[in-house]
């Protein structure tokens, strides 16, 4: 069953300071300046930036993770503690990051919880962490300064643009009855402000429980629909 886009204040009131830029203008053959690529989302025909503050705010904040014995540092902001409870002690339940899902006249919490290999942080990273960590190299390559975002690896890319899509699902949004599951998917790209142009772009897909409060998967999809 699709279900139609949710009221325009739910966006604002996850997000802070959206500006919509209007339809991407035709390609410009420049490369981008440093620090004038905006992470956006695709609102209809429009992309819309999403605040730096605001998408910060999402990215996991987990703890530092600690060096391995070679003093090298994982790639995942999942730190001791975390990865003790959720990898040796298996407690599905720890909650890593919550986003807000507007239904029914309600805001409702979507939790990313360390899960298992079918669900969660587990299984989102045993599943997907190459195709996150693949669009964030490939945005970093088209010179997305991703640490302006709060972006420094491939969960915390996850989590924010997971945010946007949960608080704001769009005309996409699908519930799966038989399994319980909402699903939607949005597009985000690279906004060079200077030359008023998409120069990368992305596909998320997220899908969530409807009968609990936990986040099943997200992931880099170019399906146009769940």
């Amino acid at each position: 069953m699709k279900i139609r886009r949710a009221s325009a204040w739910t966006l604002s009131a996850v997000l802070v300071g959206l500006l919509s830029i209007g339809a991407s203008s035709p390609a410009i053959a420049a490369e981008p300046e440093p620090d004038s690529l905006q992470l956006a989302v695709l609102e209809g025909d429009q992309w819309i930036p999403l605040d730096a503050d605001g998408f910060r705010a999402a990215t996991l904040h987990l703890e530092s993770s600690s060096p391995d014995d070679a003093g090298n540092r994982n790639s995942r902001l999942i730190g001791w503690n975390q990865s003790f409870g959720c990898d040796v002690l298996n407690n599905e339940n720890d909650v890593f990051a919550t986003y807000w899902f507007p239904w029914d006249g309600r805001v409702n919490g979507v939790r990313l919880k360390c899960g298992n290999g079918s669900w969660g942080y587990k299984h989102i990273r045993e599943r997907h962490e190459s195709q996150w960590q693949a669009t964030l190299d490939s945005a970093r390559a088209h010179g997305w300064n991703s640490a302006a975002f709060g972006v420094n690896s491939w969960d915390d890319l996850m989590s924010g643009t997971t945010s946007a899509v949960v608080a704001d699902p769009g005309l996409g949004l699908t519930h799966i009855a038989v399994s319980n599951k909402w699903c939607t998917k949005a597009m985000f790209g690279l906004w060079d402000t200077n030359y008023k142009r998409i120069v990368y772009d992305f596909g998320v897909e997220t899908v969530w429980a409807s009968d609990s409060d936990k986040l099943i998967t997200s992931f880099p999809s170019n399906r146009k629909v769940c």
